[in-house]
């Protein structure tokens, strides 16, 4: 850069932000109330951190660990959480334990919920006690008391018993078949 050119303006968020922080000497917390992406001034929370809030919205972020009442997250993604109420729309969420979950337009990897509702999402585990699967959502393991909506089952509960069942015979007699070969030796 030359002594002619204007140095970058900082955008009008970022000059909030900057202004923050240089008023208070460190950087403004979030209140413990309410969590939001939006705020004029992120919380930054250490590598070993949760953020902790009765209320924790994202939107268009990420967050790497939220233990909060109500989660929401909106274009962003969550890395793992533990909520009473959890919504995710359009984002990712690694891992999650909730009473209420409620998944649209998302992918997550594991989930642990009282009460799921799936929407046009893809889930690998999902373990609940009660699901309800709408429009072309897909489930890698499913595990629940009850089921409902549009459900396509590669493997039942009778399907996975009869697997069990042929694959111990044939390891069984496997493993008699090697017994046999082998000479006995004595020493």
């Amino acid at each position: 850069m030359t002594t002619d050119e204007p140095a970058p303006q900082p955008t009008p968020r970022r000059r909030r932000a900057a202004a923050a922080a240089a008023g208070s000497g460190d950087l403004p917390a979030a209140r413990p109330e309410s969590a939001t992406s939006e705020s004029v001034a992120p919380a930054i929370v250490g590598d070993q951190g949760t953020v902790h809030a009765d209320r924790v919205e994202v939107s268009m972020g990420a967050v790497g660990r939220a233990d909060a009442a109500s989660l929401g997250v909106e274009r962003g993604a969550v890395g793992a959480a533990r909520a009473d109420d959890i919504t995710v729309h359009q984002g990712a969420l690694g891992a999650a334990m909730a009473s209420r979950l409620t998944l649209r337009q998302s992918v997550a990897r594991s989930l642990l919920a009282r009460e799921a509702h799936v929407e046009q999402s893809v889930v690998r585990t999902l373990v609940a006690a009660e699901v309800r699967l709408e429009r072309a959502s897909g489930v890698g393991i499913l595990i629940a008391r009850r089921v409902s909506g549009d459900v396509r089952v590669l493997v039942d509960w009778r399907g996975a018993a009869a697997f069990g069942a042929a694959f111990g015979l044939i390891a069984g007699l496997v493993g008699f078949r090697r017994g046999r070969r082998r000479p006995d030796r004595e020493d």
